[in-house]
């Protein structure tokens, strides 16, 4: 449990969503007037200064007495003697421009200048660390030549993380540490038997991911690969006429199966989805997976 512990934290340190920067070209008091219409007072009734912002669209800006959007620009007015204000753009990281790094100490009521700024084009997320946990529905095919009567599904509970690398829009890759609690339910109704072994087991799910944007708001991904395990725990309950026991059973202590689910995605954060387990190892375990999860 620790080094799963250790290794959930290293993933989610190992992803720092840094933001792109705006950079201010040039700013300057500009050979312009106000027109009259355009003028606007503060609150002790004196005229403000209009910055002109070009080069790229604001989302907002604070520090500004008021902001209006014209046309290609933005016309952030400023109180006399105002000395900075700081820019705000959705992906990038909030710009503070303080006005004597530009040669102008301070505003001046009535007088315009111009702030021309570059946003450079947003770069698509590449890495993407995910939280998951859920349900999952477990039995086994194959356990010897004696296990002659039904299965059931075991209900039993996973969590986990793993990260998914894009390398194109579409298609990438992703590498998971996930707990899970999975095993069989057996019944022979001849002998009168019932019997339920319970497990515990680390997995690392290795996959190759296809991903489809279904609208703006919601993404499709495909996911299939093979899987690695090792059983940490557990035991095996029998109860019946001839015998009624708990005891410790080699459930393939170190496992290995292929892996293949989907998952739909909500607003690039959250996400539902169900998967399938197939083992080669000894039982062939078979697992059906339900999880939701968080997005970073």
């Amino acid at each position: 449990m620790k080094r799963f512990q250790l290794l959930t934290i290293f993933m989610l340190l190992a992803v720092v969503a840094s933001a792109q920067r705006i950079t201010v070209k040039n700013f300057g008091q500009a050979n312009q007037f106000i027109a009259s219409e355009n003028q606007l007072r503060d609150w002790d009734n004196e005229l403000c200064a209009l910055i002109k912002i070009q080069g790229a669209k604001i989302d907002s800006v604070s520090g500004a007495f008021d902001v209006v959007k014209h046309a290609a620009e933005t016309w952030v007015y400023m109180t006399n003697g105002d000395k900075k204000l700081t820019i705000f753009k959705q992906g990038y990281e909030p710009k503070e421009v303080v006005f004597n790094e530009f040669g102008v100490d301070e505003v001046k009521s009535n007088k315009v200048y111009l702030m021309t700024v570059y946003a450079p084009p947003l770069t698509r997320k590449k890495l993407f660390i995910g939280l998951f946990g859920g349900v999952n529905f477990s039995t086994a095919s194959k356990l010897g030549p004696e296990y002659v009567g039904s299965f059931d599904m075991l209900t039993g509970f996973h969590f986990g993380a793993n990260a998914s690398y894009m390398f194109s829009e579409n298609f990438g890759a992703s590498v998971g540490m996930f707990f899970m609690n999975k095993g069989y339910k057996y019944t022979d109704d001849e002998i009168i038997l019932d019997e339920k072994g319970e497990y515990q087991f680390f997995e690392i799910p290795v996959q190759a991911t296809v991903r489809f944007n279904l609208s703006k708001a919601i993404a499709l991904q495909f996911l299939a690969g093979p899987y690695f395990s090792i059983n940490v725990g557990g035991k095996t309950t029998s109860k019946g006429s001839w015998r009624d026991d708990k005891f410790s059973d080699d459930f393939s202590v170190l496992q290995m199966g292929v892996q293949g689910g989907l998952k739909f995605i909500f607003a690039d954060h959250y996400a539902i989805g169900a998967d399938y387990q197939y083992g080669f190892t000894k039982y062939e375990n078979q697992n059906i997976c339900v999880n939701v999860g968080y997005i970073f």
